[in-house]
């Protein structure tokens, strides 16, 4: 086998390292993938020592050899703040209003809490930003009263009935805008 044949080998093995991180963090593994970037590690270890191909081989095999170990630093960093109680939900991902607590039905009216008590849209904001270690930065009044103020300029665009969800981006928090068309659909 041909070091091309063998380094398009070595590709796929970080794509499906690199799916089996994701999952992890998604929590759909248990356990971290640590043996399968050990023998990746290895793989392309052996590549470098015995590597004699062309000087394109050679520039692509380094170049997945920068691209493993920025992958590796990145995983232990992330890892690391998973155990120490510092991760981050991931780019676009919805921050969970709390354990066992069922979302309001429009979360984004002002002062609206569900009746089983779950955190109003502001409950949620907070602990996100929280979650990031950035300052709340608004009190509740001033909240509603921007939300309020975001809903006026949105009702042309989305209608009557708008709700917001928070998310969380490239370690900001933000809140989305959604129009509730199934509610004012039944109208």
């Amino acid at each position: 086998m041909n070091l091309g044949e063998q380094l398009a080998m070595v590709e796929r093995a970080m794509q499906t390292l690199t799916r089996d991180w994701e999952r992890f963090f998604a929590g759909d593994l248990r356990v971290p993938p640590h043996d399968d970037g050990d023998r990746l590690g290895r793989r392309l270890r052996l590549l470098a020592e015995n590597s004699g191909g062309s000087r394109v081989e050679r520039f692509r095999l380094e170049q997945l050899q920068h691209r493993f170990q920025t992958y590796l630093q990145n995983w232990e960093r992330m890892l690391r703040d998973r155990e120490e109680g510092r991760a981050r939900t991931g780019v676009g991902s919805r921050v969970p209003a709390a354990e066992g607590a069922k979302p309001a039905a429009n979360a984004g009216a002002p002062g609206a809490v569900d009746p089983q008590g779950a955190p109003t849209l502001y409950d949620r904001y907070v602990v996100a930003k929280r979650a990031l270690g950035l300052a709340v930065g608004v009190d509740r009044e001033a909240f509603e009263a921007q939300l309020q103020a975001q809903r006026e300029r949105l009702r042309p665009k989305l209608g009557d009935d708008v709700s917001f969800e928070v998310l969380v981006e490239d370690g900001k928090v933000r809140l989305a805008a959604r129009a509730n068309r199934a509610l004012s659909g039944r109208e």
